[in-house]
């Protein structure tokens, strides 16, 4: 999942335990009862699909894993004759070639760990009879060609699971968006509690801050800049809250002037919210690419005003 997602998950999960802790002080209230229950059954549903997508996602790296692990016993197998074959004849360029330690070949990159093999059945295939005697067979050399090529096939084949793990990662992102939607009505439902439960609000509120882990060691990707206005006028409106929806975190105010710059560290498909006292509430859908900074100018209407007419 994405990093955005992650994070209001854990959200999510933390407020749960927290309304389990005081479960006997919503107990009676059948609506709010109503939507922890339902809350419950989003988790089950988000908790199954991160089980299928790390099974999905931890299977090719599996078999990349075995597949290079094969490969890398043949080389290793082949090589090691060549070498002492090399030396034995006195042949310094076979020697050199052969002169490689497993680990110096598994610090190589993908591709470079292939090559390497390839090389040493390319080399050592066309002197196989002289082999022998260093227990490597003609057997051994396809086994080792044939480990290579199904390697680089793995490595360069499309991964018939990416269709499905992005069709899982939309899913999960859909029901955790609807536990954001269950908890924003609770949220509005908790003014019956503070009264006479003012811990379990208190507790509440502090479980519902989404809290980034990463954010200390990344950068923003971009940023959005831009300049805001009552509608249909030239007034410009400073002190309005400016963010994106679900990173609340990040979120800053324009200046007495109407303007406003917002670091962004989420790509992808996000709503950019303005909000102020008196006004209606703006939303922006907008596509967020890395390196690609964005200008949005906006006009927000007064509450209970009417819009303008549009031009004749």
């Amino acid at each position: 999942m994405d990093n955005v997602t992650n994070n209001r998950k854990r959200m999510i999960v933390a407020t749960r335990k927290t309304l389990d802790t005081f479960s006997t002080v919503w107990a009676d209230f059948v609506k709010f009862s109503g939507y922890v229950t339902t809350l419950d059954a989003e988790l089950v549903i988000i908790n199954d699909k991160e089980n299928l997508l790390m099974e999905i996602d931890s299977g090719p790296k599996k078999e990349k894993e075995r597949l290079r692990g094969l490969m890398v016993i043949s080389c290793m197998k082949v090589s090691g004759s060549g070498y002492a074959f090399a030396d034995d004849t006195e042949n310094t360029l076979l020697l050199e070639k052969m002169d490689f330690s497993k680990s110096e070949l598994l610090h190589l990159v993908d591709s470079e760990q292939a090559n390497k093999a390839e090389m040493v059945y390319n080399v050592l295939h066309p002197i196989a009879t002289s082999l022998v005697d260093y227990n490597v067979t003609a057997l051994d050399l396809t086994t080792l060609k044939n480990r290579v090529d199904a390697y680089k096939e793995f490595m360069t084949a499309p991964k018939n699971n990416t269709d499905l793990g992005a069709g899982l990662r939309e899913t999960i992102h859909l029901h955790v968006a609807k536990c954001m939607r269950l908890l924003k009505k609770m949220d509005k439902l908790m003014n019956h509690f503070e009264e006479d439960n003012h811990e379990f609000v208190t507790v509440y509120t502090k479980s519902r801050v989404i809290v980034d882990l990463g954010h200390r060691y990344r950068k923003p990707i971009c940023d959005i800049t831009g300049g805001i206005k009552k509608a249909g006028t030239t007034t410009v409106l400073g002190n309005v809250s400016v963010l994106i929806e679900g990173d609340e975190k990040h979120g800053v105010v324009s200046s007495a002037d109407g303007l406003y710059k917002l670091d962004v560290y989420q790509d992808g498909d996000v709503i950019l919210v303005f909000e102020l006292e008196g006004y209606v509430r703006k939303e922006v859908a907008l596509l967020v690419l890395k390196g690609e900074n964005l200008v949005v100018n906006v006009e927000m209407e007064a509450v209970g005003v009417n819009p303008p007419p549009p031009d004749e």
